[in-house]
């Protein structure tokens, strides 16, 4: 018994060498031997026997260690190992109410090949749902002239919630369990990945913390604002999911006065603006009026509020009006420090995050929150799901058999 139980914990120790190795390679470029000794606190015979071992599986190779220029000094170069970023590669989907954005990456984050695909109306089926999801990816992946057989890990973020084992079911809700047709089941046995489905907002918040107006913060909101709004939230530095994955969800928004719903600001600018076209009455020398009611889009009613036109000025004002008590019902749910408003029409919210910023106080006491626009447009929700592969596939490192192991040959070295 004693065997196997020391059997056993010279695997933890191995396992622990093994991941406090992988780690700082993973984050780094070429390091010693010497830089792996004071990073990890291991001997040198046993980084070096664990920096062998993280080579044959394909993770790192070690480099050759070319002196420089003027280096006369004796005994033999330093060995150096480096991470190989492309021992295999991700891939994060924003897959929302009117198409599939995939982007590959290699396993450092770094963007690689990215391809959309739209749905044929908001109204698709499941079925359609899935097809387009994996011809989008295949897409993604032929652009990059790469193979499926090197994903690593596949991360799906959907508009609806989702539990712990990435379903949606037993919502009571048909629309929520359409954007969410057992994604994981399908992609895993019709391609054989690693999936990992997820909420949107949930993923455009680890997109925030990742490289958004969330890093280094502990307590945040990401709000995506587009079709629909969803929350998600970081709290003390990681998701509150709540018990069904549901916390960030806001239907709740149908009982605040002011607010009346959870439809997203690309919907209602459209809605609101194209109303006002319609009536002769109102603002009759807007620039929007040059155009059709149903060739009116957000983007150009933002465009047009950013000109200072007066229907889309006051299309803004509504949405900033509105905005600010969504921010003062979250700040007062959850006490955080910043909100951050994403989607693809983020660049545009200068106007509204003046207008949030004049109505908060007549809400919610001080300390108020920083109200901020997220700079990650519309890859926030893939950015996010590329960060959750990789989160994956980290954590599972020494469990992945690697594709195609990456064979650097080792330089020459005296035993």
């Amino acid at each position: 018994m004693s065997g196997k139980k020391s059997s056993a914990s010279t695997r933890q120790i191995r396992e622990v060498n093994l991941r406090a190795v992988l780690h700082d390679i993973w984050d780094s470029g070429p390091l010693t031997g010497s830089d792996l000794i004071a990073s990890t606190g291991l001997t040198r015979a046993t980084v070096h026997d664990v920096c062998e071992d993280l080579a044959r599986r394909g993770w790192i190779h070690e480099v050759e260690n070319q002196r420089e220029h003027g280096d006369y000094r004796l005994g033999r170069p330093a060995r150096r190992y480096s991470f190989q970023p492309l021992a295999g590669v991700l891939v994060g989907v924003d897959c929302g109410w009117l198409g599939a954005v995939a982007t590959v990456t290699d396993l450092r984050g770094r963007a690689l090949a990215r391809h959309d695909r739209a749905f044929s109306s908001p109204a698709h089926s499941a079925e359609e749902r899935l097809e387009v999801l994996s011809r989008t990816i295949l897409e993604a992946l032929r652009t990059a002239s790469l193979d499926a057989s090197q994903v690593l890990a596949v991360a799906v973020g959907v508009p609806a919630p989702v539990d712990v084992d990435g379903r949606t079911v037993g919502t009571l809700n048909e629309v929520w369990e359409r954007m969410n047709p057992n994604i994981v089941e399908h992609l895993a046995q019709r391609h054989d990945w690693t999936v990992l489905v997820d909420n949107d907002a949930n993923l455009a918040a680890l997109a925030e913390g990742w490289r958004g107006a969330g890093r280094g913060i502990r307590n945040f909101v990401t709000l995506l604002t587009d079709e629909a709004i969803g929350a998600g939230i970081v709290e003390e530095g990681g998701l509150l999911r709540g018990a069904r994955g549901g916390a960030g969800e806001m239907r709740y928004l149908d009982l605040v006065e002011g607010v009346g719903s959870a439809t997203g600001l690309a919907e209602l600018s459209r809605e609101w603006a194209r109303e006002a076209v319609r009536d002769p009455g109102t603002h009759p020398a807007s620039s929007l009026r040059k155009l059709a009611p149903e060739d009116i889009d957000a983007e150009a009613v933002f465009a047009a509020a950013a000109a200072a036109d007066p229907l889309a000025t006051d299309v803004v004002e509504r949405l900033g009006a509105r905005c600010a008590r969504i921010v003062s019902t979250l700040t007062t749910l959850l006490d955080t420090d910043r909100i951050v408003l994403a989607g693809a029409l983020s660049g545009s919210y200068a106007g509204i995050l003046q207008i949030i910023e004049r109505d908060l106080p007549r809400y919610v006491h001080p300390p108020l929150p920083v109200v901020a626009a997220s700079e990650l447009g519309d890859e926030v929700v893939s950015i996010g799901a590329v960060r959750r592969a990789l989160d994956h596939v980290r954590e599972q490192a020494l469990e992945i058999d690697l594709p195609i192991p990456q064979s650097v040959p080792a330089p020459a070295h005296p035993s």
